[in-house]
C-alpha cells in the first residue's frame, strides 16, 4: 500500500496559494501609487515569505524520506525532464514575451539572466537542483551529526548570509557581484537551512512524528517568538524588503514548518480542494505571473483588486495546465499535473 504524507499536500497547496497571493499584492501595490506602505497587504506578504523556502524543504524532505541517503537510478534524468525542461521552456517563453529581444545575442543574455541569475520566479528550481547534488555528496556525513546542532548552526549562517547584504556594501569584485547582486539569491548557502531541515525530518520521520507532541510547547513558543522577531525586524527598518531573502526568514520558516507538522499530528485529513491545488501546484507556480502581469487595476479598493487577481490567476493557471497537459508533450512545457484523486489517496497509508 502506497504511503502518502498528508502534510505534504497541505504544504504544497499553502505555499502555492501563498506565492500567488504575494505576487497579486505586489502587482496591485506597483500600480496603485496611493497605497501607503505597511498597510495590511504588506503584512500579509511579510508572513507568507515562508512559501518559496517551503518548496525547497518539500523537495529534500521527500528525497530523504523515500530514498534515504542514495537517490534511485534514473533520478536526475526524471527530474530534468519534469522539472528542468519546463523550467527552461517557461523561461524561454518569458524571455520572448516580456523582453522582446532585438537580436540573438540579446535574447541569449536575457534568457540566461532570467533562467540562472535569479531574475525569474523559477529561480527556486535552480536551488533545488543544487540540493539534489548536495544530497548525494553529503547525506552519508549528515547522518552522523546531531540534527538540532546542525540546523541551529545553519539558521545562524543563513541569516547572516542574508543579513550581511544589508550591513556591508557590496565589494567591487567578483564576490560582491555574485553574492550581493541578484545572483546571490540562487546560491545554496542562502537556503541551506531548508535543505537540512528537510533531510533530517525525512530521514528520522517516524521518530520525529512520535516525539513531536512532546515538544508542542517548544514549537508553539518558537512560532510566537519568530513572529515577534519578524515584526521587529520589519517595523524597526532592519530589513524592510518583502520576500523570502530576509535575515529573519530562516528562523520563521523553520518555525512555520514545525508548527504545520505539529498541527498535522492532530489533524491528518486532506480536503479535496487542498489535494486539487497540490496536484496543480507546480504549474500554478510556473504560470501565474504571466496572468497577473496582464491584469489591469479593476477596482478602486485595492483589497478587491488583489482578490480578483489572486483568484483569476489560479483559475487561469489551472485551466492552462489542464489543457496543455492533454498534449503528450504538455508536461515538458509547463510541468506535469499530478493525477492523484481523493479516493486513491484515502486507499493509501496516510501519515
Amino acid at each position: 500500500m502506497k504511503e502518502y504524507i498528508s502534510i505534504v499536500f497541505w504544504m504544497r497547496a499553502i505555499a502555492c496559494l501563498g506565492v500567488v497571493l504575494i505576487h497579486s499584492i505586489s502587482h496591485t501595490l506597483s500600480i496603485n501609487p496611493n497605497l501607503e506602505k505597511n498597510q495590511w497587504p504588506t503584512y500579509v506578504q511579510l508572513f507568507l515569505m515562508f512559501c518559496t523556502p517551503m518548496f525547497v524543504f518539500i523537495a529534500e524532505f521527500l528525497n530523504a524520506r523515500f530514498y534515504g541517503d542514495k537517490l534511485k537510478k534514473g533520478f536526475f534524468r526524471k527530474r530534468f525532464l519534469y522539472l528542468g525542461v519546463p523550467f527552461l521552456v517557461v523561461n524561454l517563453i518569458w524571455t520572448l514575451l516580456e523582453t522582446s529581444p532585438s537580436h540573438f545575442s540579446n535574447f541569449l543574455s536575457t534568457f540566461i539572466l532570467v533562467s540562472f541569475r535569479g531574475y525569474s520566479v523559477t529561480y527556486f528550481i535552480v536551488i533545488i537542483f543544487q540540493f539534489y547534488l548536495l544530497h548525494i555528496i553529503f547525506s552519508k556525513y549528515l547522518r552522523k551529526l546531531n540534527p538540532i546542532t546542525v540546523i541551529t548552526i545553519s539558521i545562524i549562517i543563513t541569516s547572516f548570509y542574508w543579513g550581511i547584504r544589508l550591513i556591508i556594501p557590496a565589494p567591487d569584485n567578483i564576490v560582491g557581484a555574485l553574492i550581493w547582486a541578484k545572483e546571490g539569491q540562487t546560491l545554496f548557502i542562502g537556503w541551506i537551512t531548508y535543505f537540512l531541515l528537510g533531510y533530517y525530518i525525512g530521514i528520522y520521520y517516524d521518530s520525529f512524528i512520535q516525539n513531536l507532541k512532546h515538544y508542542r510547547l517548544h514549537i508553539i513558543g518558537l512560532m510566537i517568538f519568530s513572529i515577534i522577531f519578524v515584526l521587529l525586524t520589519h517595523n524597526l527598518g532592519i530589513n524592510s524588503a518583502i520576500g523570502s531573502k530576509r535575515l529573519d526568514t530562516p528562523l520563521y520558516t523553520t518555525a512555520v514548518i514545525l508548527f504545520l507538522f505539529l498541527a498535522s499530528s492532530y489533524f491528518k485529513y486532506v480536503p479535496k480542494f487542498i489535494l486539487f491545488v497540490s496536484n496543480f501546484s507546480f504549474s500554478i507556480y510556473l504560470l501565474h505571473l504571466f496572468f497577473i502581469y496582464s491584469f489591469p487595476m479593476t477596482h478602486s479598493h485595492f483589497g478587491y483588486d488583489i482578490l480578483y487577481k489572486f483568484l483569476l490567476a489560479i483559475v487561469m493557471s489551472i485551466i492552462c495546465a489542464y489543457l496543455v497537459n492533454r498534449l503528450r508533450v504538455g508536461k515538458y512545457i509547463i510541468g506535469s499535473v499530478t493525477k492523484l484523486d481523493h479516493a486513491q489517496m484515502l486507499k493509501g497509508t496516510l501519515k
